[in-house]
């Protein structure tokens, strides 16, 4: 018989497991909101999220060498983060970068898997992966609250890519939020769209329910007031998946969604636009400053880079530095960030930070396709399923998700996603709960058992 999801998502009390500390509970919930703030709370690279990143970490720590719980992911996710730092370092002694961004971007790096440690170590049961989504959700309405503010005051945060100056220009109604750039939203709103669709099949709250799918709902608009073509075909992609879940959305669902991407003038925009940047991914002549052509010359340009390294990198945060003083073969209307996350990690760290997360991706996919063969006959919305389908998406769209934003690896929700993704490998891994051992330290601090009493014989 097949487990209903409110069993499987119990409090991990009831569950007869070491629960996660309320406080910690906590502060997984705010740190998706402190992600978003990024520079706008903190002083220089000192931000909130990143402190509270540490306090995660710490707690991590803490927990694991108390109870030593034995995890591939978390040994996977330990030791990829060891490996970016020790390419990273070595592509900074060989190529030498200016040293004030390669070091910043070196702490980004060193924070997105400390997080990702920590959420896979601080896991207990789907609960907790319950518990990331419902932050991701309160993260997701405190954006479309900024993003509404924008919209009528026509005002921007004081970190949008724009100077003040330029309000009343066509660029200036790209909405940005509190990231900076428009493409940076159109990243964040697809990584949340994933997260959302985890979180409807989970949650147990009906109250709450409903919440993941009314956050959803402005998106589209919202993604096209950031004049991201690639970044709304994403969010289709991902609307898709999800009503393909249930039956009455395959029936149903799709066909409407397709109804109203022909009838719409948006829809019909978004597809006129995505045509002309397929049409220009060779290199075509186009007047707009960033176009697929110009993505895929990116891609041409990093492996110049690269050979030119000695297939050791360029350094972290050298990929613009090395684009504006050295000379490359491939035209890219002066944009100079990698805007793929494949193109900044192969042509910063190295050929060997490539194989690696390719590696990696290919076996979290693999994973992710085993547990469904495993679990054919269980519904595909329960918990033990929907984490392994929605994490086989995140793989298979991540390359282009990437390519959202001009960089991708000092963005603070870029490294909750990766965590939150970790999170869900984690879960693959041992859907029904995690299972602790117990160190030597525990099992000295036991206190005694109770001395039986004699009895009298009658």
């Amino acid at each position: 018989m097949t487990a209903r999801i409110d069993d499987v998502t119990k409090p991990v009390r009831g569950a007869k497991q070491r629960p996660t500390p309320r406080w910690v509970g906590w502060f997984l919930i705010a740190t998706p909101s402190l992600a978003a703030a990024g520079p706008l709370w903190g002083a220089g690279p000192w931000t909130t999220f990143r402190a509270a990143v540490a306090v995660l970490f710490l707690t991590a720590a803490w927990d694991w060498w108390r109870f030593q719980d034995r995890s591939r992911t978390f040994f996977t996710m330990l030791g990829m983060g060891i490996a970016f730092q020790v390419s990273g370092i070595i592509a900074l002694a060989w190529s030498k970068p200016p040293s004030d961004a390669a070091w910043h971007e070196l702490l980004g790096v060193g924070l997105m898997f400390a997080l990702g440690v920590a959420l896979v170590q601080l896991y207990r049961t789907a609960e907790t992966v319950l518990t990331i989504a419902r932050g991701w959700l309160y993260m997701v309405v405190l954006v479309e609250v900024v993003n509404l503010w924008e919209l009528v005051s026509g005002s921007r945060l004081s970190n949008y890519h724009l100077a003040p100056d330029r309000r009343g220009t066509p660029g200036w109604s790209d909405i940005a939020g509190p990231f900076g750039t428009p493409s940076q939203l159109a990243a964040v709103f697809v990584m949340a769209a994933i997260v959302m669709a985890v979180g409807w099949s989970l949650e147990h709250d009906r109250r709450l329910r409903w919440a993941y799918v009314a956050v959803c709902a402005p998106m589209p608009y919202l993604l096209w007031r950031t004049s991201s073509t690639l970044g709304l075909l994403l969010f289709v992609i991902v609307a898709v998946c999800w009503l393909a879940v249930y039956s009455w959305g395959r029936r149903i669902g799709i066909a409407l969604l397709v109804v109203v991407l022909v009838a719409l003038p948006q829809g019909r925009s978004l597809l006129v636009s995505l045509w002309r940047q397929i049409s220009t991914l060779f290199g075509g002549t186009t007047d707009a400053a960033f176009s697929a052509g110009d993505a895929f010359n990116l891609l041409r340009d990093g492996a110049v880079l690269l050979v030119r390294s000695t297939w050791i990198g360029v350094g972290p945060a050298g990929f613009p530095y090395a684009m504006t003083t050295r000379s490359t073969p491939y035209f890219t209307h002066a944009v100079v960030t990698p805007h793929s996350a494949i193109v900044e990690i192969t042509s910063q760290y190295g050929i060997g930070m490539f194989v690696l997360v390719t590696l990696a991706g290919i076996g979290l996919a693999k994973w992710a396709i085993d547990r469904l063969r495993r679990t054919a006959r269980q519904p595909l919305r329960g918990a033990p399923r929907i984490v392994a389908m929605w994490t086989l998406v995140a793989v298979l769209m991540w390359p282009l998700l990437s390519m959202l934003g001009p960089t991708y690896l000092d963005q603070s929700v870029a490294a909750l996603f990766v965590a939150t993704v970790a999170m869900w490998a984690r879960h693959i891994e041992r859907p029904l709960g995690r299972r602790v051992r117990p160190s030597e330290v525990a099992f000295r601090n036991l206190p005694p058992a109770p001395v039986a009493q004699p009895t009298k014989e009658t």
